[in-house]
């Protein structure tokens, strides 16, 4: 499925962000939720270009959105996409695009930018805890999706959407192939905007937001990309600093659990997931497991023993093609139910 996409949508062309025009030494490009102001606090924080900046950007959430734009120097600037119209006919300007690469990444942006975009509070589990017509404003239209693909109607007796139907929701969203999703193509159509092809461009894997050692590789490169800097000899205080943010960011912990249930077979209780990654979970067993579908209970599996116990013994005589796989072998699968025009 291809989306009509408008990179510029509801950013205001007269809208600054800055004080001055762009900056001399960085430009940080980036959507919602792939931590664009945490990296400029942090560039500047630990550039020995820049002056003293104390404390931290850290809300409650772990987002980094608390912070006065009177506390920077001015040399390193964060943006979104109206970056590029404010600079068309520009040339070789330091840019650093921040884009997602695995899976787990697109996991965690369901979570943070439909869930955490504004700083607002709301769960993936309200999609089913919450009653229909009780779910927050921001979910309308993905309750309307599982309401008429289930075709589920409000009632006295079920006023809610049933956990199993949502978590089966979340599965087939992410049984569809990467670049047929609309967040793909999203960061897809910014990254390859003619634009960054005349400037100065560094990407930089949203990975390096899960994991310190990822972190500290990729600003080095940066460093040395871009002329940045950066004071190392006070690399253990850096360190300290990013995992501030990953200590109070219960998503992205999350996150890296669950990359660690699928990936590294680790040995965990699974009780305490919400109803994305236990969807997620469900969808990567589809994909590694031919013939085997997850089971439609409210109930998920208490640990990760109870779930390799089920596959090891999913019975053969119900094993068939699944049905929510768009392709087997490399085919287009006859049975796919979950078809978008």
């Amino acid at each position: 499925m291809k989306y009509d996409i408008d990179l510029f949508a509801g950013y205001s062309s007269e809208h600054r962000w800055d004080k001055y025009r762009n900056a001399k030494l960085l430009n940080i490009i980036f959507l919602g939720s792939t931590f664009g102001n945490f990296l400029k606090f942090f560039l500047d924080k630990y550039s020995k270009l820049s002056g003293t900046i104390l404390g931290d950007p850290f809300t409650v959430t772990g987002t980094s959105h608390n912070y006065k734009q009177a506390d920077f120097s001015g040399l390193i600037q964060r943006y979104h996409p109206s970056f590029v119209n404010d600079n068309k006919g520009e040339n070789n300007l330091p840019v650093c695009l921040i884009m997602p690469s695995t899976d787990k990444h697109y996991l965690y942006l369901k979570k943070a930018q439909w869930f955490r975009g504004g700083d607002r509070s709301v769960s993936p589990d309200d999609l089913w805890k919450k009653s229909v017509m009780g779910t927050s404003p921001v979910l309308a239209d993905s309750v309307k999706e599982i309401t008429d693909l289930y075709d589920i109607k409000e009632t006295t007796h079920h006023p809610r959407i049933p956990k199993f139907i949502v978590r089966d929701w979340y599965k087939m969203g992410f049984l569809m192939d990467r670049e047929e999703t609309y967040s793909y193509q999203l960061f897809n159509k910014l990254k390859s905007h003619e634009f960054f092809r005349s400037q100065k461009v560094f990407h930089l894997d949203l990975e390096a937001f899960f994991d310190w050692h990822t972190f500290l590789e990729n600003i080095t490169a940066m460093d040395d990309f871009f002329g940045l800097s950066l004071d190392f000899d006070r690399k253990d205080e850096m360190k300290q600093f990013f995992n501030q943010g990953i200590q109070l960011d219960e998503i992205r912990q999350e996150c890296n659990l669950v990359e660690s249930v699928v990936n590294d077979d680790k040995d965990c209780h699974l009780n305490s997931l919400d109803v994305s990654s236990e969807g997620f979970i469900y969808a990567e067993m589809e994909k590694r497991h031919d013939f085997i579908q997850m089971p439609l209970t409210n109930g998920f599996f208490k640990d990760t023993t109870e779930m390799r116990q089920f596959i090891e013994f999913y019975p053969k005589h119900y094993k068939a093609m699944n049905p929510n796989m768009p392709k087997f072998n490399g085919i287009d699968n006859p049975f796919y139910l979950y078809k978008k025009k």
